[in-house]
This record gives structure tokens, sequence and C-alpha cells, in this order.
């Protein structure tokens, strides 16, 4: 102990004195699985429709299986280069189906073969399966776009 004027003094402290609290910053293991793992941004459809400058207020998208051409059509929720999200209630598929799709972009056709990533009882999001280069091309150009129009 140093005695100054009478008092009695410990050492100072430092920071390495201080005693842990024992914080960490621990992952979070449940987020860590609801993280998106898309390549793509995805573009939800009334971005589109302004960039498209169309009048619709719909953007419907058509799904054929093995059996045919699905009387419904889907409604597009959002799309990228890597797949797309649709609305279609008591659609009847399932997770891992392969399908095939068609969305008009505008005047574009979009077609796909493609594979159900996951359902629920109204939605469908799915993986295109070897889109053509001029599709992926495009999209990527529509997300452009849309990137430096809000700049």
């Amino acid at each position: 102990m140093n005695k100054i004027r009478g008092l009695h003094m410990d050492k100072k402290k430092s920071w390495d004195d201080i005693p842990s609290l024992d914080l960490s910053l621990d992952s979070n293991e449940a987020e860590e699985k609801n993280i998106d793992k898309r390549n793509a941004v995805r573009m939800v459809s009334k971005d589109i429709l302004l960039m498209l400058n169309e009048n619709a207020k719909i953007l419907y998208v058509r799904v054929a299986t093995e059996k045919g051409i699905l009387n419904a059509r889907g409604v597009l929720q959002d799309i990228n280069q890597g797949g797309l999200c649709f609305l279609m209630p008591d659609h009847g598929l399932k997770k891992k189906q392969m399908i095939k799709i068609q969305v008009m972009l505008g005047n574009r056709p979009l077609k796909s073969n493609a594979i159900i990533c996951w359902t629920n009882k109204n939605k469908v999001g799915i993986k295109y399966v070897h889109p053509a280069a001029e599709d992926v091309s495009f999209l990527s150009e529509l997300y452009s776009a849309k990137i430096l129009n809000r700049v």
C-alpha cells in the first residue's frame, strides 16, 4: 500500500485487473439457419412491373408437371437469377418435384425447368434447372436497372 498524506491507496487498477463478465458474442444457431442462402438478390413483382412499364398489376406463373399444365396460374411474388417464388393456393406441389415454369416479363417469356425447393399451403419456391443463359442475363440486367434507378 502506498501512503499519500495519511491516506491508504491501493495500486491503480488497469483494465486487465477488472474481472471478466464472461460476455461473449455467441452465434445464434436458429438465426444462422434462417439466413437467406440465395446467391442473388430477389426482385419483387411490383418493381418488375414498374421497370417494364406494365399496366398489369400481376405477373402470372404458368406451371406444368409430368401430368400436364396446371389449370391454376401462380402469382409471381419475387424472382432472381436462380429462382422465384409464387403464390398459388392449394397447389398440391411437393418439395423436390420437377416442374416447368413460364413467366411473361413484359413481352419476354421466361421459361425454365425447375425443382421445387420449398412449399407451404399457398406458396412455392423454385430453383431453375439449367436456365438459358439469356434468361439469367436478362434477370441480371433487370436487377442492375433497378439499382441504377434508385441511385
